[in-house]
């Protein structure tokens, strides 16, 4: 498994897979116009943002994507966050579901990218809580439950959940299964 950072030439497919209907089902909006995905993640690519994009690779073919972005106190009703980071990420290939990718995704990231930052102590994900092999997944990664919250962008109830550096690195590579 590999993190690229996403490029120009991934916007027709990451507008695919945000159209497929394993990735839009969590979404609770309909699927963007790859005009809308230009807009949305060009600037991403093409300038300074704040949210890194990644595309997923399993043996050099893109299989999915993740992106992350700085937490401040206030996200999703958090009185105190230092060092925050958030993740997003989802597995367009459709192929690669269901089969053990999610957490060993997961953790591979958090090790090479996420806390690989000295400045970050913490990282959230917040999926659907009707999401429960998503859930599932970021459990067996070592995400813990925080609360329910309100995604302050589309106004929907999530399942916050976290790990923190300290967690992340008392756990044993045998955990990661």
């Amino acid at each position: 498994m590999t993190f690229r950072r996403l490029t120009e030439s991934d916007l027709d497919l990451l507008h695919r897979w945000l159209n497929a209907p394993h990735v839009l089902e969590w979404w609770d909006r309909p699927g963007p116009t790859l005009d809308e995905v230009r807009e949305k993640y060009l600037p991403r690519v093409t300038g300074p943002s704040d949210v890194v994009p990644y595309i997923i690779c399993r043996d050099e073919m893109p299989i999915g994507y993740i992106q992350l972005y700085p937490v401040q106190s206030g996200a999703w009703g958090l009185a105190d966050v230092h060092g925050g980071a958030g993740l997003d990420l989802f597995i367009g290939d459709v192929r690669c579901l269901h089969g053990g990718l999610g957490p060993r995704i997961l953790r591979q990231f958090l090790k090479e990218i996420a806390f690989r930052d000295e400045s970050t102590d913490e990282c959230f994900i917040d999926p659907s809580p009707r999401n429960r092999i998503a859930i599932r997944v970021f459990e067996k990664a070592g995400f813990r439950y925080v609360a329910a919250a309100i995604d302050p962008d589309t106004g929907v109830e999530v399942r916050l959940m976290r790990i923190t550096r300290s967690d992340f690195e008392k756990r044993s590579p045998s955990a990661e299964d």
